[in-house]
C-alpha cells in the first residue's frame, strides 16, 4: 500500500496506508462484481480492435511482503481479474491466466513491467503474441538514474548561462 499511498500523496491526494489498503479491498470486491460488464467490454473492443492486448501490472502493497497482480486489458482500459501471491510465482500466473486464456477472443499482444515471472507466464499463456515491456515502467527506471545527472547539468546550464545578456523579443511590423 504504500507504494500506492505515495503515488496519491505525490499526486495531492493527501490518503494514509489504512485507507489505502480499505480502498484496494473494496476494487477487488468491486472487480468480482463486474464480470457481465467486463465480458461486454472486451467483447465490443475484441470487435473494434480486432483482438485484445493483456497487461499486467504487479504492485508491492505494503512495500514488501505479498505481491498483488493485476490484470487489464489495455485497449479499453478494463481491469479484468486480481491475485495476490506470497512472491513472483510464473507457475501459479499461469493457473490465474487460464481462464483468460480460454476467451474467444485473438490476443494482439502482451505488455508487462520486467519482472521474468510474469514474462514467462504471458509468454506461456499467449505464446503466439509479442510481448513488450510497459514504457512507463521502462522510462521510470531510467529516469531513476538519469534524473541526478540531468539535475546537475540543468543547474551547471543555469550558472554558465546566467551571466548572458538578455535577448529582447523580435517586434514584427504588420
Amino acid at each position: 500500500m504504500v507504494e500506492i499511498q505515495r503515488s496519491l500523496n505525490e499526486r495531492g491526494v493527501e490518503i494514509n496506508q489504512s485507507n489505502v489498503g480499505k480502498l484496494y479491498r473494496q476494487f477487488l470486491a468491486l472487480l468480482g462484481g463486474t464480470i457481465a460488464h467486463t465480458q461486454e467490454k472486451l467483447a465490443a473492443t475484441a470487435i473494434e480492435h480486432g483482438g485484445l492486448i493483456w497487461a499486467i501490472d504487479a504492485l508491492q502493497p505494503e512495500g514488501h511482503g505479498t505481491l498483488l497482480y493485476v490484470l487489464y486489458e489495455v485497449l479499453s482500459g478494463t481491469p479484468v481479474s486480481a491475485i495476490q501471491l506470497p512472491q513472483a510465482q510464473a507457475q501459479r500466473l499461469i493457473e490465474w491466466l487460464q481462464p483468460y486464456q480460454e476467451l474467444a477472443y485473438k490476443v494482439l499482444a502482451t505488455l508487462s513491467d520486467g519482472e521474468s515471472a510474469i514474462i514467462t507466464a504471458m509468454n506461456s499463456s499467449w505464446p503466439d503474441a509479442p510481448h513488450q515491456r510497459c514504457q512507463a515502467h521502462f522510462l521510470n527506471n531510467l529516469g531513476g538514474s538519469v534524473l541526478p545527472l540531468d539535475t546537475k547539468l540543468r543547474q551547471q546550464l543555469k550558472a554558465d548561462l546566467d551571466g548572458l545578456p538578455k535577448v529582447l523579443g523580435l517586434v514584427r511590423s504588420a
